[in-house]
């Protein structure tokens, strides 16, 4: 049975992941304020601040589906946890803590979702339990299949495996993106979180593995810099994130007049939800409809405010160059500080990237990489030559790596969680997409695609 699914359903659930990250036509809509759940579940209690990180204040189960439309057959829960802003205040999120039916799994995989997103619709926490993949009704629509969803794909690998898969709100109370420290937190804090949950079946030995893509990627390498100072008890294993925007100014300068240009509003508007400062500098170079372009990003997902801006071009929204304009002092400032580092990470690393990537050019992944090995990681690093992709204008790179760099992560993940050493120094090799191996391909057959398949049809999941 698993043959026959894989080779019928490989095509269709590949081009489903695909769509998640690539643009697709569509009538824009009006806007909306965005959405800030405080009441309910996600109302934060009196003396937050005298809980410890990582502290569990309620819980309520949830079903869970793969592109908001493949139900799972596990078990699945939603946690609000006390984590810390990117200020050190008290703060809270969620994660959706997911465990394969009727098992009590010894390994936890925290998969770090690429939100890309301020409003709270757009988290995981919504977008794994509610909505449809397409939407007429909705001012946001009509397409309202977002990261989270269609990324469960590639999440449900760990339920496969027989590990407990945890999604963190890495963007905290507030939703943000793009913000530094606090996604390392709110990760590490759900990993606590899940842990200390008993219907996890965790404890807080269990070994843990980190992966994610993109904006994933970002809080996941934040969650890696973070973990010796703010939570060294966590026996991390190891993480894998690929296309990490950590040289946003890179970014910004070589997704600009491409499909998925839209996300430099998003980042904009993320900055300035983060910094009043930076607005206030932004705005004295944004022509008017700048400032509403960005504006309007607040209250939607990536998927909505890709369709609505493709092909994005910030010299028509710019009064002047955009080296002007990253030269400001405030804006250079704020940038930097969600730049590289210079820290280390004790966590083996597994870092992936296209050579020909748009979002997240080669050339600042290589910065954080020579940064994270001159501290004395242990890091391999996959310059992956992809596809030619002639036309910058017409197709993208960044979706694709998302799926062929996929397996290979996983993979090595695997091994990690199987108590397999690494090696110390940095291992870096400009190589092939790694998706060709037979290996690879025997990965992405059976973790990412049979196994939501099966889960819909009422298959238990998990080893």
């Amino acid at each position: 049975m698993v043959r026959t699914l894989t080779r019928w359903v490989v095509p269709t659930a590949v081009a489903a992941l695909a769509l998640a990250i690539a643009p697709v036509t569509g009538t824009p809509q009006s806007s909306a304020a965005p959405h800030q759940p405080t009441t309910g579940f996600f109302a934060v209690p009196a003396g937050v601040a005298d809980l410890k990180p990582g502290t569990v204040i309620r819980s309520r189960r949830v079903a869970v589906k793969s592109l908001q439309a493949l139900p799972l057959n596990a078990d699945s829960w939603q946690l609000l946890y006390r984590t810390t802003d990117m200020n050190g205040a008290p703060d809270v999120t969620s994660t959706t803590v997911i465990v394969p039916r009727g098992k009590r799994p010894s390994k936890l995989l925290s998969y770090q979702a690429a939100t890309d997103a301020v409003d709270s619709t757009c988290a995981p926490s919504y977008q794994l339990t509610k909505g449809a993949p397409i939407d007429l009704t909705t001012p946001k629509g009509p397409v309202t299949l977002n990261n989270p969803a269609a990324e469960m794909l590639l999440a449900s690998a760990g339920l496969a495996k027989g590990w407990a898969v945890a999604i963190p709100d890495h963007g905290g109370s507030r939703n943000t993106f793009l913000t530094p420290h606090q996604p390392g937190y709110a990760v590490l804090d759900g990993v606590r979180a899940a842990q200390s949950f008993a219907k996890s079946g965790l404890s807080t030995s269990s070994p843990t593995a980190l992966w994610g893509y993109s904006g994933g990627a970002i809080a996941s390498s934040w969650a890696v810099e973070e973990q010796p100072t703010y939570a060294p008890e966590l026996n991390i294993v190891g993480a894998a994130f690929g296309a990490p925007e950590r040289d946003l100014a890179a970014s910004l300068k070589s997704v600009n007049f491409t499909p998925l240009a839209g996300l430099i509003p998003i980042a904009l508007g993320a900055l300035g939800k983060d910094s009043s400062e930076f607005t206030k500098a932004l705005n004295k170079y944004l022509t008017p409809a700048g400032k509403a372009k960005i504006k309007r990003t607040l209250s939607r997902c990536v998927v909505e405010n890709i369709v609505e801006n493709l092909w994005f071009d910030y010299r028509n929204f710019l009064t002047k160059p955009v080296n002007v304009v990253l030269r400001d002092p405030v804006i250079k400032k704020t940038i930097a500080a969600r730049g590289v580092t210079g820290r280390g990470s004790t966590v083996p690393l597994y870092i992936y990237n296209g050579i020909t990537e748009e979002v997240a050019p080669i050339t600042g992944t290589d910065k954080l990489v020579r940064s994270y090995c001159r501290a004395g990681g242990r890091v391999t690093y996959r310059r992956e030559q992809l596809p030619p992709n002639p036309i910058p204008q017409i197709s993208s790179t960044h979706g694709i790596e998302l799926i062929l760099g996929g397996p290979a992560a996983l993979s090595w993940l695997d091994r990690r969680m199987a108590g397999v050493p690494v090696a110390s120094g940095c291992d870096v090799k400009t190589t092939p997409s790694t998706f060709v191996t037979a290996g690879a391909l025997r990965e992405l057959g059976p973790s990412f695609i049979v196994n939501p398949l099966a889960t819909m049809l009422g298959v238990p999941v998990g080893k």
